[in-house]
């Protein structure tokens, strides 16, 4: 048969097969490397981890011993296997404001929003006053720019002023050709993902797919702020890891 003669000529399977992940790596280092150093020339410290072990590693070099920690609400962060090795630091942990989850109720609403309110303010204050402030991007531009997104402005609070070092860590998933695509991005992909992670179901981008500029009282998305430059005297860091990471 006809069929016969093209079959012998077929490679196999395995020959043709690319490995995505490998791919995928590839892919990121090389958009890496653009942002890295366009995050260099706005004063950033910017460093590269092809693994999320990798990152770890540089993180807590970062991190002085016995040095009081703030925590941005980052699932990047949740990634890694901290708690120990930082407590083998000698470290203490400030935890990210959702340790007032327990004076909720189960549909999400505050039982008691008084002290809900108090223990958040007292995480903020501790958040300025910490040596280390860590967190997430919601995105970063090829250009070297910082966005990111809060419906309360914890996070951002301790990514602005106040800490003695600030490490910011990110998969390569977030970056983002510029300011706009971060923004759109915060919009159409993280404010969502964090409303699923909260069961906001009811909230107007979960109901339409996408980012509706809504005027919702429990939108996440209230605040935006753009780190264009390293600020003055700020010592500043940097990590993207070449992995897809948080959201």
């Amino acid at each position: 048969m006809e069929q016969e003669k093209w079959k012998r000529h077929l490679l196999p399977l395995q020959a043709v097969t690319h490995d995505v992940r490998e791919i995928r790596g590839e892919y990121y280092r090389k958009k890496a490397e653009t942002a890295i150093k366009n995050l260099k020339r706005n004063q950033f410290e910017a460093h590269y981890a092809a693994s999320l072990t990798g990152a770890e590693a540089l993180l807590l070099d970062l991190i002085p011993d016995g040095a009081v920690i703030g925590c941005g609400d980052s699932h990047t962060l949740f990634a890694m296997d901290l708690e120990k090795r930082l407590s083998e630091k000698g470290c203490t942990v400030i935890p990210h404001i959702c340790v007032n989850r327990p004076y909720m109720e189960e549909n999400g609403r505050f039982r008691n929003k008084e002290e809900a309110k108090r223990v958040t303010r007292e995480m903020i204050k501790n958040y300025l006053a910490s040596d280390v402030f860590l967190l997430g991007a919601n995105a970063i531009t090829m250009d070297g720019q910082i966005v990111n997104v809060d419906g309360r402005g914890n996070r951002i609070a301790g990514s602005l002023y106040g800490p003695e070092r600030i490490i910011v860590l990110a998969g390569a998933n977030k970056l983002v050709p510029d300011v706009p695509a971060g923004r759109q991005r915060a919009g159409f992909v993280s404010a969502s993902m964090n409303h699923v992670k909260y069961g906001k179901q009811e909230m107007p981008c979960m109901k339409a797919g996408l980012c509706l500029d809504c005027r919702h009282p429990e939108r996440s998305c209230s605040i935006t702020t753009v780190i264009h430059r390293k600020p003055h005297d700020a010592d500043f860091h940097v990590i993207l890891v070449g992995e897809e990471l948080g959201f």
